[in-house]
């Protein structure tokens, strides 16, 4: 069973010591709703607020995919599995303490509800206070694994959390009362936005990358014009099988396909000022989504080469969902995604009228064109046309009227 994402849950990420325990009960006192989340540990030492397993429940797990994110720390593997997450859910709200990123996201990525992400911090000194007053055997190690949540921070500096608590400043009654607050408040908009020609220049790469190879293999440049009209708007494997057929290029299509896929990821790039206007869009309380038509490897490779998923609230792929834009229900998996109903409305943003401000409007949504300076072709008009993402993203935040 999957818990419908209607229903919110709680991530603390912090160092060792940062309060996530303290916290966790200040909030169980103010609403009884709220609930450790206990993760699978196997291993040895602390058992409190886990549920112990075996290294052959483990297997069961991974090999049933109900494992959502695992780590190892202090000789132990620590486990977020989905029937845990289920249980959690229909019991109440969770809250699930974990001190990784890459954990953050897969949690995000991976499980259908949505969540409230909060760090909680306090200096490395308060940490080593802390164990050592409570009685830690294993202070070194906690000491280690601050050492490694600063790190983790450092190498994730776009990685968006949606409170920060400094727990040496903030007591834990405070701070469960901000997390009370920031869960509870009315959220914003829901926007969905394309990606390929919307948020970054695919076209002007894959252009580059077609002359490139061209002109590496010596080709006439009426091969390369019919390459680059048969992949301006979309490429896949089948794209590649056909042009090779068609064209007698040099490479096998499984070859062209692979350096095509690694290298446009390489070389993509955000319109200017996108990652800054998307950040901003979600700082004013706005869920942003990413919903587009390909293939789930290059998409979300081209995601994360270009920055742009450390900016959204959640990714949608047609390869992933098994449907495309312009139909209606890629725009409900997305809306789903944050745990939004598309009879809530929202607005879709993205470059072309039939996918995107068609689709938009089927779906019940409010539209923005980006037209990159071109004239509306006419048909089902959007509401808004922006000739930049940023333009949209602004009109977003001034309210949309």
């Amino acid at each position: 069973m999957n818990v419908a994402p209607a229903v919110r849950g709680v991530i603390l990420y912090g160092p060792p010591a940062a309060g996530k325990d303290t916290v966790t009960r200040a909030l169980a006192a103010l609403d009884p709703m709220f609930s450790l989340f206990s993760r699978v540990k196997v291993g040895p030492g602390r058992s409190a607020g886990y549920r112990m397993g075996t290294p052959e429940q483990l297997e069961e797990l991974r090999a049933a995919g109900a494992v959502v994110y695992e780590n190892s720390r202090y000789d132990s593997t620590y486990v977020t599995d989905r029937p845990g997450l289920d249980a959690a859910f229909a019991a109440g709200v969770p809250v699930m303490h974990l001190g990784q990123v890459d954990g953050v996201r897969a949690v995000l990525d991976g499980y259908p509800a949505q969540w409230l992400t909060i760090l909680l911090w306090c200096p490395r000194k308060v940490t080593e206070t802390r164990s050592t007053g409570r009685g830690d055997v294993d202070t070194p190690a906690r000491l280690a694994a601050w050492d490694a949540t600063q790190a983790d921070l450092d190498t994730n500096p776009n990685f968006h959390f949606d409170l920060t608590i400094r727990t040496d400043e903030v007591g834990p009654e405070a701070a469960a009362a901000q997390i009370h607050q920031a869960l509870t408040a009315p959220r914003g908009d829901l926007v969905l936005v394309d990606f390929d020609d919307t948020l970054i220049d695919r076209l002007s790469a894959v252009t580059a990358w077609v002359a490139r190879y061209c002109t590496e293999h010596g080709l006439d440049p009426a091969v390369e014009q019919r390459m680059l009209e048969a992949m301006r708007i979309r490429a896949d494997v089948s794209l590649a099988e056909a042009l090779c057929a068609e064209l007698g290029l040099p490479q096998s299509a499984g070859t062209l396909w692979a350096r095509y896929e690694h290298e446009l990821a390489a070389s993509v790039k955000p319109f200017p000022g996108t990652i800054e206007a998307l950040t901003a869009v979600r700082e004013a309380g706005h869920q942003v989504v990413v919903v587009t038509n390909g293939g789930t490897q290059i998409q979300r490779s081209k995601l994360t080469a270009s920055g742009i998923t450390d900016v959204v609230d959640a990714v949608c792929i047609s390869e992933e969902v098994g449907t495309r834009k312009p139909d209606r229900q890629i725009f409900e998996a997305a809306a789903a995604s944050v745990g939004r109903d598309l009879s809530q409305g929202g607005w879709m943003i993205g470059d072309n009228p039939d996918l995107d401000v068609v689709g938009g409007r089927n779906a019940g949504l409010r539209t923005v064109w980006i037209s990159h300076g071109r004239p509306w072709t006419g048909g089902m008009e959007p509401d808004h046309i922006a000739p930049t993402p940023v333009e949209a993203f602004a009109l977003l935040r001034g309210g949309g009227r």
